[in-house]
């Protein structure tokens, strides 16, 4: 059942990363006290780097007619030399004195993954649209794995907090992810890198409860899917079609990688899903109402993914994102598929494949590899050029190796963008 509201159930607990219990009414209690602090300002950007000032935000958006800015890690910096001011203790605030809301809503601000950041228009029903209440919600302990402010933190806050869940919100890092998972946690909602950053750091052998795994911001690999359900048997594992723009669009559960490919032609969810010169486009009631810059507006309700699909069979198959395409040597080459083929490389926990110009080919490929536990690098790094050529052409493959800690960014995704040497 979709929630015609916000409104927080009693039972609902958010416990960060300090280990503080905040109930529902406190967190309604100091969103009441936010808006009576703005007076007659009703645009604003609040400092949204962590769980609690989400969700007060959402509830002030539901409270008065807010045209509120939730800023995301980084686009704090920016605002760090503008005066803030604090509506209630520990909600940090830059109203915008000299404009007034041109509509109530919310801005959420987009990854940046691959380029620029844009700034997506929400109403909070829209955002609420693709929450939905279940039967013994309140049995449910909830980890939030994304950024808080993020269009998957804000569905994972908005879940737990209407179903009357626990959510835990401990610092944004592996190690202390992982021992979150320990804690008890029976539903995650994670981006398939993050996953995969988990699993290296769970012993194989430790028991975990989990009822509900959600993959999402990604798309989802076979291979790691088939570790998930070979992991954890008894868990329900989906993985979610959404984005800031486009909302939540669509679920998976049938344990396969990519959607349905019937789905082209019957609506889903109440999503129309259709494929444009090998680009997936999506229209749907649930996405945002327009990007804040006006700058790339949604054309006759039809919203171009940018995510690069081929039909296979009787399945739709992502193979990566049009702005992540890079040209070598004349030659288009998708960082994603490269990775889809070198990750099940054994010793390998995750592969992030990224293009640096050169100036003989335009660009070259380095992979940035982060080991499992015990891992001999040396071998890996044999094993991974052995399959290269065993299954990619010269120009597919990557010209050097490094190893790393993580190939995941703040986002929980990897980096996209074209860097320099």
């Amino acid at each position: 059942m979709e929630p015609t509201g916000l409104a927080l159930s009693p039972g609902f607990v958010l416990q960060d990363a300090a280990g503080s219990r905040l109930p529902a009414q406190q967190i309604s209690d100091l969103a009441q006290q936010a808006v009576q602090a703005l007076g007659r300002v009703s645009r604003l950007t609040l400092d949204a780097r962590d769980a609690r000032t989400v969700l007060i935000g959402l509830v002030m958006a539901q409270l008065a007619p807010l045209d509120i800015a939730l800023a995301r890690e980084g686009a704090t910096d920016e605002l760090a030399v503008s005066p803030s001011i604090e509506l209630a203790p520990g909600v940090r605030a830059w109203p915008d004195t000299d404009s007034m809301a041109e509509q109530a809503g919310l801005r959420l601000f987009t990854s940046g993954t691959t380029g620029r950041a844009k700034s997506a228009l929400y109403s909070l029903q829209r955002l609420l649209s693709g929450v939905r209440q279940h039967p013994r919600g309140e049995d449910a302990v909830w980890l939030l794995t994304y950024e808080p402010a993020s269009f998957a933190g804000i569905q994972v806050l908005l879940t737990a907090a209407i179903n009357g869940a626990r959510l835990l919100a401990p610092e944004r890092s592996i190690h202390a992810l992982a021992d979150a998972l320990r804690g008890g946690t029976t539903h995650v909602s994670a981006t398939p890198s993050f996953w995969r950053a988990l699993l290296a750091a769970v012993p194989a052998d430790l028991n975990l409860p989990l009822k509900v795994i959600t993959l999402g911001g990604e798309a989802s690999s076979q291979a790691l899917l088939d570790i998930l359900a070979q992991r954890f048997p008894l868990a329900l594992i989906r993985h979610i079609y959404a984005s800031t723009e486009a909302g939540v669009g669509f679920t998976v559960a049938d344990g396969k990688a990519g959607f349905p490919a019937q789905w082209l032609d019957h609506p889903v969810e109440g999503v129309q899903l259709r494929m444009r010169e090998d680009e997936l486009e999506i229209r749907s009631a649930r996405g945002m109402l327009g990007y804040a810059q006006a700058d790339a507006p949604v054309a006759s309700g039809w919203l171009r993914t940018g995510d690069l699909v081929e039909l296979r069979n009787d399945r739709v198959l992502f193979l990566g994102r049009r702005d992540s395409v890079v040209n070598i040597g004349g030659t288009k080459v998708v960082p994603e598929k490269i990775e889809a083929l070198l990750e099940g490389v054994e010793g390998v926990a995750d592969i992030s494949v990224q293009a640096h110009p050169n100036p003989i080919l335009g660009h070259i490929l380095i992979a940035q590899v982060c080991c499992r536990s015990g891992a001999d690098p040396v071998a890996v790094e044999a094993a991974l050029k052995a399959r290269a050529i065993d299954l990619l052409p010269p120009v597919a493959r990557p010209a050097r190796y490094r190893f790393v800690d993580s190939v995941v960014l703040e986002s929980g995704k990897k980096g996209r963008k074209h860097v320099s040497q």
